[in-house]
């Protein structure tokens, strides 16, 4: 399957965005063939869907990052999450969202090893 297919399969709510493909473009240029292998197009649309998720969550918040954990109506009030990492490691911007999280995962499953004929794998990112 396509990283396009991928991303329709696993996001729907996002088949309608303007942005979508530029998204995509995006994800391929900060995505690594060779750490990823049979899984870059998985990884590409999993970097589409997260960064397409800010992206909404931003534009619906006017700007602010993380997600809302608390809103209030009267003098209106909404605060938002800072992304933290469960397992007690340094967590970036793809904690933010549940793509971004499966990244995370599918990036762990995929890191660098040096095997016993000394051959190296590169960085996932």
């Amino acid at each position: 399957m396509t990283a396009s297919q991928i991303l329709s399969a696993i996001a729907p709510q996002f088949d309608s965005d303007p942005n979508r493909n530029s998204h995509l473009q995006l994800a391929v240029k900060r995505t690594n063939s060779v750490c990823f292998g049979e899984n870059y197009n998985y990884a590409i649309a999993l970097r589409a869907a997260h960064t397409l998720t800010v992206t909404q969550t931003a534009q619906a918040s006017g700007g602010a990052g993380g997600s809302i954990t608390s809103k209030r109506e009267g003098d209106l009030a909404i605060t938002f999450s800072t992304p933290s990492s469960s397992s007690g490691g340094s967590c970036d911007d793809l904690c933010s969202t549940s793509y971004g999280r499966e990244l995370k995962g599918l990036i762990a499953g995929n890191l660098p090893a040096v095997s016993v004929c000394g051959i190296y794998k590169p960085p996932c990112e």
